[in-house]
């Protein structure tokens, strides 16, 4: 499905679901409020994280390379439709539990390949724990057991999961740790989650957590502009016989995202830029002429998506 016909869908989807949560959002927001958790201490434009989003994303072709470098004349392109919601329920005035799903739809158009062209469902259910231990620390925890189908082949799974901490060393600085880890049949992947942010203003904030850094600019509460890395997650891996991708967040984007308010919490969203250390690779001697990455390439996506907290209008 090409992108520009999936706007609407992206809409119409996006404002059904913020006519049905506008009234939960409201319950969990003055639960929030009266409860111990810190999210931010001095005024900000920047909206919090999305609690719902709907995006359509596509990558340009790109060329699988021989291990000498050369052309392979193997291409891969891809198109993924993917939406998740994530609800938290505040427990005391310290804890809280998160839940969610997630649902992905990627399709690979394969020329060259020797193998047909390929469709993944993706689904996921993540749960996770945060604890507002004092007014400066915060802990949290999440897992997230991740199935994969493709149309030929039965469910399989991958595990998901991490481990985080924020210190908040004063009103516009915190520090956060963390390890993120992905646990899948055929390889496993860990990452540490280490760096600061730092709101300079009301309009400016600094990311500089590795992996995945970013700066954010909100001229007002209602635009918001991002420039940074943002895992990918559309590197897949594919045994001959056994066709069982997988989801590798070690892919990265790195990209200019523009966001506007549409109505209330309801944002349209835009991206592009470039994915890096992505690709289909294929495990088994039979591919071991063809090298696991795929070139860096273009992307593109569009959006919408639910955030919470309140808003004002300037």
């Amino acid at each position: 499905m090409k992108l520009s016909r999936l706007i609407p869908l992206l809409l119409v989807s996006c404002m059904a679901r913020n006519a049905a949560a506008d009234g939960l959002v409201d319950t969990l927001v003055k639960r929030f409020a009266e409860s111990d958790f810190v999210f931010t201490r001095v005024s900000s434009n920047a909206s919090l994280p999305p609690l719902a989003k709907v995006a359509a994303t596509g990558y340009s072709q790109a060329e699988f390379s021989n291990p000498d470098g050369g052309a392979s004349g193997t291409t891969a392109q891809q198109s993924t439709f993917s939406q998740y919601v994530l609800v938290p329920i505040p427990l005391t005035k310290r804890d809280a539990l998160v839940i969610g799903e997630w649902t992905d739809s990627t399709h690979f158009d394969l020329d060259n390949a020797g193998v047909d062209d390929l469709d993944v469902l993706s689904v996921s259910v993540p749960i996770g724990w945060a604890r507002q231990m004092n007014p400066a620390w915060q802990l949290g925890a999440f897992v997230a057991p991740l199935g994969h189908r493709t149309s030929e082949d039965d469910w399989y799974w991958e595990t998901l999961g991490g481990v985080f901490a924020r210190y908040v060393h004063d009103e516009r600085f915190a520090w956060v740790f963390g390890v993120y880890f992905d646990v899948a049949p055929l390889e496993d992947f860990y990452v540490p989650y280490l760096g600061a942010t730092f709101l300079l203003n009301d309009r400016w904030t600094i990311n500089a957590i590795m992996p995945w850094p970013s700066i954010t600019y909100a001229p007002s509460t209602k635009t918001m502009f991002r420039l940074g890395v943002s895992p990918s997650g559309t590197s897949w891996s594919v045994q001959p016989g056994v066709r069982e991708p997988r989801v590798d967040f070690s892919a990265w984007n790195f990209g200019l995202a523009f966001e506007k308010r549409l109505w209330k919490n309801l944002w349209f969203g835009a991206e592009a830029g470039v994915s890096g250390l992505r690709g289909l690779s294929f495990a088994g001697d039979e591919w071991q002429d063809v090298e696991t990455q795929l070139s860096r390439t273009g992307y593109a996506m569009i959006s919408v998506n639910f955030r919470p907290g309140g808003f004002k209008e300037n």
